[in-house]
C-alpha cells in the first residue's frame, strides 16, 4: 500500500510532457516489481496451505477468507502480467541502441541496415500482439497476411510515440475543448460566412438542406433511403434485431418455432438457401421479419465470416422492383481484422485504373461477394425466381452499414461494369474507403448517409495521422497535471477548466495562435517526439457517393417555440472532404450504431413539417435586397440546383 501511494504521488506531478518531475517513477516501479515477485511466492505458499489444510481446518470462516484472498490476488497478478505483456515494447531496446550509436554510424549503409532491423522488430512486436488478441482465429494464409499488414500499419503509427493510455485520454479531452473553441471563434469572426455549427458542420449560405417539407425529388430520395436502411440493418441478424426492436425476443421465438426441428420440415420451392446459420436459424428468424415491412422475399443468405469475407443476403423487393444485395457490418473479431487492414489497394477493374484505390480489407470482401454471386449465379436466380412478376427486369441495389457500406460501395463499382442501372445506398460508411477519382465515379449511383458526429466516416489512415498530430499538439499545450484535466472532464461541478483551455479562450490572438500551431504541425508531417524520423504518409481516402448528413440542432432559450431537450434533426448535403477530421464527442460512437441511424432517419421524417420550419425561421437571417429578408439556411445560391444532386465537389477532390 505504501508503494502504491508513492506511485500515485509521483504520477500526479507535472503536466503530461514534464517527465523530469516524474523521474523517480522508474525506481518505484522496479521496487514494485520486486514486491510483486514476493507476492507471487506468498500466494504460492497460500495455495500449498489450502491444499494441505483446507479440508481439515475446523474454522470455516478463516479458510474461506484465505481462499478468497488467494483467488482475488491471483486474478490481480494475472491481469498485471497480461497488461505488461501487451504494453511492453520489446523493440524499444533496439530503438535505444540505434539512437545511442547513431552518431557513431558514419556509413549510410550501416544506418539503413540498423533502421531496417528496428522497424522489423516493431512489426514483429505488433504482429505478436495481433496473434494474441485474435488467437481464436484459424491459422490460415489469409489471416497471417492480414496480421502482417495490420502490424506494419500499427508499427508505423505508434513507432516511438512515447505516450501512455492516460496521455491519450488527456489529449482527447483537450482536443475536444480546442475544437469547440475553434468553432466558436470561426462563428464569431464570420469566417467563410459561417454562422453556426450543426453536429460539427459549418452552416454557410452555400449549405443545401434537403427540401423535405414539400413533395419533390429530395423527399422521394429520402424515403428511398429510409426504405433500404431496413435492409442494411437486418443483415446483422438477431443481435441487432434485439437491440432495435421492442418485444424482439417474442418475435424471434415465434419465428424459431418453425426452424428448431429441421428434420421435421419438408423443404419447398419458396425456402431460401441458408449458409452457416446457427442451429435454430436465429439470424434468419430476424431476417424474415423484414418481409413484414413490405412485399419482400429472401432468396439467399450466408452467415459465413472470415477475414475479408463478410456475410450478406439477396432479396427481392417487389414494392420497388429491385434485387437487393445487403452486406453485414462489423459484428465479429474477424470483421475487425477486415476493418484494420486499411491500406489502399487498386480496385480490380477491367481495364485497370491505377488511381482508383480502395480500403484493402473491403476490396477483398467485395471480391469475395462478387465471386459468390458468380459461383452461385445468385443474380440470375433472382431474375428467374418469379418471371410472372417481371423479376427479369428488376435492377440491382447494394446496401450496407459500416463495414457493409464500404463493401457495398466497392461491390457496386465492380458490378456496375455489367449492370448500368445499379444503385447503392451506404449507411455510416468508413472514411478511408476510396480515392478521389473513384469517389467522383460513385456519385453517379451511390448515396451515403452519415449521422451527427459519427467517428467511422471520419476515420482512415490519413485522418488518423492528422488525429495523432492534433493529439500531440494538444498535449504540448497542456500545462495542468493529467489528473486535473481528466477529473474536470468527468466532474460537472466544483472544478475549474484546464489552464490551457482557459488561456486559449481569453482572446482572438490565442485562438489564432492555436489554429496556426495546429496547421504547422499538420504540414510538418514529422514524428512528434523526434523530428529526424519521418512517418509513413498515406493518401487521403474518402467516403463514397453523394452524402446526406443528418445533423442535430439544439434550440437555445430564446427559441421558446421548441423544446430545449428535444433537438431538431435535419438532413443536408455534405461534401466528401467535410469528413477529413475526427470530431471528439461523447456521442461519436453512439451515432454509428444501427439503432441510432434508424432513429435519426425516423426523426428527420417526422420533424420535416412545422417544427423544422419553425427552426428555419429562428435561424439568423440575411438581407436579400430592400427590406426583404429570408432565413439563411433555406436560401440556395442562384447557380445551385435544389434537386437531389450534391453541391459542387470540393477543390481538394
Amino acid at each position: 500500500m505504501l508503494l502504491e501511494a508513492m506511485v500515485c504521488m509521483v504520477a500526479i506531478r507535472g503536466s503530461v510532457l514534464e517527465t523530469s518531475k516524474r523521474a523517480a517513477m522508474q525506481y518505484i516501479l522496479y521496487l514494485r516489481l520486486t514486491v510483486m515477485l514476493v507476492e507471487a511466492g506468498w500466494l504460492s505458499l497460500g495455495i500449498a496451505w489450502l491444499v494441505k489444510y483446507y479440508l481439515v481446518c475446523p474454522v470455516d470462516n478463516a479458510k474461506e477468507i484465505v481462499l478468497g484472498v488467494v483467488i482475488f490476488n491471483w486474478c490481480i497478478l494475472l491481469s498485471v502480467i497480461i497488461t505488461v505483456w501487451c504494453t511492453y515494447d520489446s523493440a524499444g531496446r533496439s530503438w535505444v541502441k540505434m539512437k545511442k550509436y547513431q552518431r557513431s554510424m558514419r556509413e549510410s549503409e550501416s544506418k539503413f541496415q540498423y533502421k531496417r532491423k528496428v522497424l522489423r522488430a516493431y512489426q514483429d512486436s505488433w504482429q505478436n500482439r495481433c496473434r494474441f488478441l485474435f488467437c481464436c482465429s484459424t491459422a490460415s494464409d489469409r489471416n497471417r497476411n492480414s496480421f502482417a499488414d495490420i502490424a506494419r500499419l500499427l508499427s508505423d503509427f505508434f513507432r516511438d510515440l512515447d505516450v501512455v493510455p492516460s496521455d491519450v485520454i488527456v489529449g482527447l479531452v483537450l482536443l475536444r475543448k480546442f475544437q469547440k473553441i475553434e468553432q466558436k471563434a470561426i462563428v464569431e469572426q464570420r469566417k467563410n460566412d459561417t454562422y453556426e455549427f450543426l453536429s460539427g458542420v459549418a452552416i454557410t449560405p452555400r449549405t443545401q438542406f434537403l427540401a423535405l417539407h414539400e413533395d419533390g425529388p429530395d423527399l422521394e430520395l429520402f424515403q428511398t433511403v429510409i426504405h433500404f436502411a431496413q435492409f442494411a440493418v437486418r443483415a446483422y441478424g438477431w443481435p441487432i434485431y434485439m437491440m432495435t426492436t421492442r418485444m424482439g425476443m417474442c418475435h424471434l421465438c415465434a419465428g424459431l418455432s418453425c426452424y428448431c426441428c429441421i428434420p421435421c420440415r419438408k423443404p419447398n420451392d419458396v425456402d431460401p438457401e441458408l449458409v452457416e446459420d446457427n442451429c435454430c436459424h436465429c439470424n434468419y428468424a430476424a431476417l424474415q421479419r423484414l418481409t413484414a415491412l413490405g412485399d419482400i422475399e429472401i432468396i439467399y443468405a450466408t452467415y459465413h465470416v472470415d477475414v475479408g469475407q463478410t456475410p450478406f443476403f439477396v432479396a427481392l423487393d417487389y414494392d420497388r422492383n429491385k434485387i437487393v444485395i445487403s452486406i453485414r457490418g462489423t459484428l465479429s473479431m474477424k470483421d475487425i481484422l477486415t476493418d484494420l487492414n486499411a491500406e489502399g489497394e487498386t480496385l480490380p477493374l477491367d481495364p485497370p485504373r491505377d488511381d482508383w484505390l480502395g480500403h484493402k480489407g473491403m476490396v477483398q470482401a467485395a471480391q469475395y461477394i462478387l465471386e459468390k454471386l458468380d459461383e452461385e449465379k445468385l443474380i440470375e436466380r433472382a431474375k428467374e425466381h418469379r418471371p410472372e412478376r417481371d423479376t427479369r427486369n428488376f435492377d440491382i441495389v447494394c446496401v450496407g452499414h459500416s463495414l457493409g457500406a464500404g463493401t457495398a460501395s466497392i461491390l457496386g463499382i465492380l458490378l456496375r461494369q455489367r449492370h448500368q442501372n445499379l444503385e447503392c445506398y451506404c449507411y455510416s460508411p468508413p472514411g478511408g474507403l476510396l480515392s478521389a477519382p473513384a469517389v467522383e465515379y460513385t456519385k453517379e449511383f451511390t448515396v451515403s448517409v452519415v449521422v451527427g458526429k459519427d467517428v467511422v466516416p471520419r476515420i482512415g489512415l490519413y485522418q488518423m495521422e492528422t488525429l495523432r498530430t492534433d493529439l500531440i499538439n494538444a498535449i504540448k499545450r497542456s500545462v495542468d497535471p493529467k489528473w486535473k484535466t481528466i477529473a474536470c472532464s468527468v466532474l460537472c461541478c466544483g472544478c475549474s477548466q484546464p489552464t490551457s483551455a482557459v488561456e486559449l479562450s481569453t482572446g482572438e490572438k490565442d485562438v489564432c495562435e492555436y489554429m496556426r500551431s495546429k496547421e504547422n504541425a499538420r504540414c510538418m508531417g514529422l514524428h512528434p517526439s523526434d523530428s529526424s524520423i519521418a512517418l509513413t504518409s498515406h493518401q487521403p481516402l474518402f467516403p463514397p457517393g453523394r452524402i446526406i448528413h443528418i445533423v442535430r440542432h439544439h434550440p437555445t432559450v430564446g427559441q421558446q417555440a421548441l423544446n430545449k431537450k428535444d433537438p431538431v434533426y435535419q438532413a443536408l448535403w455534405a461534401a466528401n472532404t467535410d469528413f477529413d477530421e475526427v470530431l471528439i464527442s461523447p456521442v461519436m460512437i453512439q451515432d454509428h450504431m444501427p439503432d441510432r441511424l434508424l432513429e435519426a432517419l425516423d426523426k428527420v421524417q417526422r420533424q420535416r413539417g412545422a417544427k423544422a420550419m419553425r427552426l428555419l425561421q429562428t435561424m439568423p437571417q440575411r438581407r436579400l435586397g430592400g427590406d426583404r429578408v429570408e432565413p439563411l439556411a433555406t436560401v440556395a445560391p442562384p447557380d445551385v440546383d435544389r434537386s437531389h444532386r450534391p453541391p459542387p465537389s470540393d477543390t481538394r477532390l
